[in-house]
């Protein structure tokens, strides 16, 4: 596991260890994990919070399937968009998780911080690589909680 910016790892909130250990039961042996050994019943109670991304040519990745409690972590609905169309920030931080991600052929937990009005909205992020060929990442599990809601506008 590798925490972004390569610091000590920080604890995982409850939800995105449960499914790091869902990840590491179906990795097996493998250095990476094919999204064909996830049963996609077995992710039945994180669907909302996940969503599969993957790389595409030109050094692009493509969101392809979207929980739609990520609304708030992305800015918006963003089913088979590209990661760079969304808000600059949002888009920067995401790519910089999902490259840390390949560079190390590991799972990536990460922090961010999502600006909403005046106030901003803190979210725990855990990213899994998946390969096809079980070696070469080219398809992200994307999971996000968030941790900290703005306080409600009066």
């Amino acid at each position: 596991m590798v925490a972004e910016g390569g610091s000590a790892f920080p604890q995982l909130v409850p939800r995105l260890e449960a499914l790091l250990g869902h990840w590491q039961r179906h990795h097996a042996t493998q250095p990476i994990s094919e999204r064909s050994r996830l049963d996609p019943a077995g992710l039945a109670a994180w669907a909302p919070h996940i969503a599969w991304i993957d790389t595409a040519p030109g050094n692009r990745f493509l969101i392809r399937n979207f929980g739609i409690e990520l609304i708030r972590r992305f800015g918006r609905e963003a089913t088979n968009q590209n990661v760079d169309d969304l808000a600059p920030d949002i888009a920067a931080g995401l790519r910089r998780v999902l490259e840390r991600t390949i560079a190390t052929s590991a799972p990536v937990f990460a922090g961010a911080s999502v600006p909403l009005g005046r106030d901003a909205a803190l979210f725990a992020d855990l990213v899994l690589p998946l390969a096809a060929d079980g070696a070469c990442v080219g398809q992200f599990l994307f999971a996000s909680y968030e941790l900290r809601r703005p306080p409600a506008v009066r």
